[in-house]
Order: structure tokens, then sequence, then C-alpha cells
């Protein structure tokens, strides 16, 4: 990996001192609490029993705890405030510098390009399955209306129906290769990257042309048969198939996303650990986090206790 920027490594130095302050301030809210509770629950043992004893001093100390936690918890609402506000930077950071220090990321990106062209890809393979499925019916019904029965023979405009037909079926046979070599080219393109699992899905190659082109040498009964199942065949792939591979294009732009995101924050977990142990120093953190709360909010709430 190439050296970070100065930028990002001021922001993980930022992300690193806040998650710090979260930590402490957790700690104190905690401690806070507790003591708000012994208190309170005191006060109303000795409000049961001997109400004229020691009671003035109790409410006082548990509005004084009470007021200390909720100074407390805003100090921590302003963190998680201002942790959101440097982790989005911290993510645009860090994503421009794997784009430099990661080939294979930079890949895997690349590839969300191959995504572009799929649809128009299924809209030609929509037009190809229609003209086949328009094509078929005709010949269908025109092998049935002019067949010779006494020399068990197709009509010449029946020959030519199922020409036509073998002819769309070599359209659309040549239509699913294309959008199989697309799916093909994407799985080459995003392997051994972090995008390796976003894959395009492929179509069943069926070889439409080759089976109408045998349709002729069946009897009338065998060819209406086989009519039907091609069919249903292209019915279904019309019907459910497309829409599949119309949904698995938005699954597969999704899982690319989702994949960047977990790739950048399985490194940032990296990061942030080797910053806590070898550039975390505690006696910092009250000093960055004044100087980080008047950049971004113009005013400062993190407890000067926490320095003790």
């Amino acid at each position: 990996m190439a050296q970070i920027s100065v930028k990002l490594d001021e922001l993980l130095m930022d992300d690193c001192h806040v998650r710090c302050a979260l930590g402490l301030l957790k700690e104190l809210n905690d401690d806070l609490t507790l003591r708000a509770q012994a208190i309170q629950q005191s006060c109303s043992s000795r409000t049961r029993f001997l109400p004229t004893i020691g009671r003035p001093d109790e409410l006082a100390a548990l509005e004084k705890a009470r007021t200390e936690l909720a100074k407390a918890a805003s100090a921590q609402d302003t963190m998680v405030q201002l942790h959101a506000l440097i982790n989005a930077q911290l993510d645009n950071e860090l994503d421009s510098y794997m784009r430099t220090a990661s080939p294979a990321y930079v890949r895997g990106l690349t590839a969300l390009n191959n995504l572009v062209a799929w649809p128009a890809l299924l809209d030609r393979l929509a037009t190809k399955l229609s003209g086949l499925l328009t094509a078929l019916g005709t010949a269908r019904n025109m092998a049935s209306s002019g067949y010779d029965w006494q020399r068990r023979t197709l009509s010449l405009t029946a020959v030519e129906a199922i020409e036509r037909a073998r002819l769309a079926a070599s359209e659309l046979d040549q239509m699913v290769l294309q959008v199989n070599n697309q799916s093909d080219q994407h799985q080459l393109d995003i392997s051994n990257t972090p995008h390796a699992a976003a894959v395009l899905p492929r179509v069943p190659v069926v070889g439409f042309q080759s089976r109408i082109e045998r349709v002729q040498s069946f009897g009338i009964a065998d060819l209406q048969a086989e009519f039907d199942r091609i069919l249903e065949m292209c019915g279904m792939l019309e019907s459910t198939g497309l829409k599949g591979l119309r949904e698995a294009t938005e699954r597969v732009a999704a899982t690319h996303g989702e994949l960047s995101r977990a790739y950048l924050h399985t490194y940032l977990g990296q990061l942030r650990a080797y910053m806590d142990e070898h550039r975390l120093v505690p006696s910092q953190t009250k000093a960055r986090i004044h100087r980080l709360q008047l950049q971004y909010f113009g005013a400062v709430n993190f407890p000067f206790e926490l320095d003790s």
C-alpha cells in the first residue's frame, strides 16, 4: 500500500481521539447515572422512614448529580454528531486513497462500467425473443393448415415460415451469446477484486436455431409438439427470465456498493487498530476535541474533568 496522505492521517487522528472521548463520556455517563440512582434510593428511603433527617443535603446532591448527568449526556450527543461528520470525510478520503493504492479495488470499481451496457443488451434480447415468438406462432399455424396429409409434406409457405423462424432463432441465439459474453467478461473483470461476488447472471443456452432446423424432418404431430415446447420455453424466458435478468442488474449494482463499503470498512478497522495502539496519546484528547468542536460547532462542551 502507498503512503497515506496528510489529510487522511489527520482524519484518522481526529477519529481516534473522538472515539477515545466517546468511550470516556460513556464511562462518565454510566458513573453519574449510578450516582444519581444511589442518591435517589437513599433519599427515597429517608423520606419514607426519617423525613426530617438529612433530606436537604441529599436533595441538593441529587440535583447536582442530575445536572452533571445532563451535561455529560449533552457532551455525548455532541460527540456523536462530531464523529458522524469526521466519518463522512474519512470515508471519502479513504476511498480516494484506495483508488490510488489498491489496483484490485480500482479494477472492481471499473467493472461497474459493464452494467451500463447491460440494460440495452436485455432490451435487444427482449426484441429478438419477441420476434422469435411471432415467427414461431406463424410457422406453427402454417405447418398444420398447409400440410399435405397424403404426401406427408409441408407446404411451401410453411417451409418459408419455418425458415423465417429459424432465422429469428439464429438472431436470438446470437443475442444470448452476447449477453452471456458480457456476463463472463464482468466476472473476469471482478475476479481477484473486493467485488468478486457481484456477478451478472447468464441466460440458459437452449440452441433455438438447431431445434427449429430439426423440425422439418418431423411428422406433423411431432413437429407441432416440438413447436409447443419451444414456444413454452420462449414464453418462460419472456415472462420470468427477462424480469429476473433486469432485477439482477439492480442487485449486482447494490452488491458492488456493499462490497466496496465492506472492503473500506475492513481496511479502516486495521488503520484504527494501528492508530489506537501506536498513535493515540490520551492526554492530548481534550485539546484535540476542543479544537474540533470549535471548528465544527463554534463551541465546546467536552468536560474538563476528563483530564484527571
